[in-house]
């Protein structure tokens, strides 16, 4: 079977039976439209370099016909490549639609990071002030226990002074 009729393709105005032209719901596979199109390009180079030279000019002379052919088929094949790109560009509209949705609820879910990061900086500041005012009572309790401690070394001393006083020790 030939690519033409496994394709359900038939020859344009221009066209040979070997053209490529998709009928109805008929899509070739996107390699081949692809493969296609760089055929087409192929086979234009071959004519152009077929083709005879006019002499003592820069001009080249081709065969009308296999041009006009070739480039009725690159038309045919060129939408099938700009169905593609318009699908691939609504596969990239999708994508960025869920991208927004997904950036929307991380967004969102950062809000409540940020709540539970505004309490967390709270609960830090509370149990760094509950810790200041442990600090400050420990210090006066150290500082009472010192006081006392200096006044009773200081009543010891007069006790010692005393004694030595009354032995007549100087």
């Amino acid at each position: 079977m030939s690519e033409q009729a496994q394709w359900g393709e038939q020859p344009s105005e221009h066209q040979e039976a070997t053209s490529v032209e998709p009928v109805g719901q008929h899509q070739r596979p996107p390699e081949y439209a692809e493969a296609e199109f760089e055929r087409l390009i192929n086979e234009l180079e071959e004519v152009l370099a077929s083709g005879g030279r006019v002499p003592l000019t820069s001009r080249l002379m081709i065969d009308e016909k296999q041009v006009f052919d070739i480039i009725d088929r690159m038309r045919v094949a060129v939408p099938n490549e700009l169905r593609q790109a318009r699908q691939i560009v609504r596969e990239r509209d999708q994508l960025i639609e869920a991208t927004k949705k997904k950036i929307a609820i991380t967004l969102s879910e950062q809000g409540m990071l940020e709540i539970a990061q505004r309490e967390r900086t709270r609960m830090i500041a509370e149990a760094e002030s509950e810790a200041a005012k442990v600090r400050s009572d420990a210090d006066e309790y150290a500082r009472q226990v010192l006081l006392n401690l200096e006044e009773h070394i200081g009543k010891s001393l007069t006790i010692i002074q005393n004694g030595l006083d009354e032995l007549g020790v100087v």
